[in-house]
């Protein structure tokens, strides 16, 4: 009888623990989606702000002596990166706040399958899902959490390598915002 209870107490703690790892996974993935959005508005600025300068240079641009050349030039050039590191930041942005699927466990095991909301919505209503979930024991739920907990962390590890791109396409989007608009500037104030 003691083995029985010792089996049952370890099967606990580990569905406890799977539980508290599996909102760690939640709380990292809220956390970068929460980042990732308040990083849009940023991105946006830099767009937008950058449209309303390029149309009063576009037309002041020349070539005809070496600075003028030069500015021209290199005003071209970071507006190309600009629009490079912008439209590549919003393709890193968005696939980091994408949903995600379950690729781990697409095929759930009838009846077995109780925790990701597709597997609990094919059961054909609640009452099925409760005698499901009534008759399932504490390895199968454990099997469940544990599932869950490796999907998150497939979902965790994109969203923050996403994040980690994003960080690298911001930076430069930034820098050749600053360049384009200083050299935009000086072009337009130049006689």
């Amino acid at each position: 009888m003691d083995s029985v209870e010792k089996t049952a107490s370890t099967t606990s703690e580990q569905i406890e623990f799977a539980w508290h790892n599996f909102e760690d996974q939640q709380a990292i993935i809220r956390a970068a989606d929460l980042k990732a959005g308040y990083l849009v508005p940023f991105l946006l600025f830099f767009g937008a702000s950058t449209i309303p300068l390029g149309t009063e240079v576009i037309p002041k641009l020349r070539f005809e002596y070496a600075a003028a050349a030069i500015a021209s030039g290199l005003y071209l050039f970071t507006s190309v990166a600009l629009t490079a590191g912008f439209v590549w930041s919003l393709v890193l942005i968005s696939r980091a706040m994408t949903p995600r699927i379950a690729r781990h466990h697409q095929s759930p095991r009838e009846g077995a399958s109780l925790l990701y909301y597709e597997h609990v919505l094919r059961h054909k209503d609640s009452a099925a899902y409760y005698e499901a979930l009534s008759k399932s024991g504490p390895e199968q739920l454990l099997r469940n959490v544990t599932d869950q907990v490796f999907e998150l962390s497939l979902i965790c590890k994109l969203k923050l390598e996403n994040l980690r791109g994003f960080a690298v396409s911001f930076k430069w989007t930034v820098v050749a915002w600053c360049v384009s608009t200083a050299i935009g500037f000086w072009i337009i104030g130049r006689k």
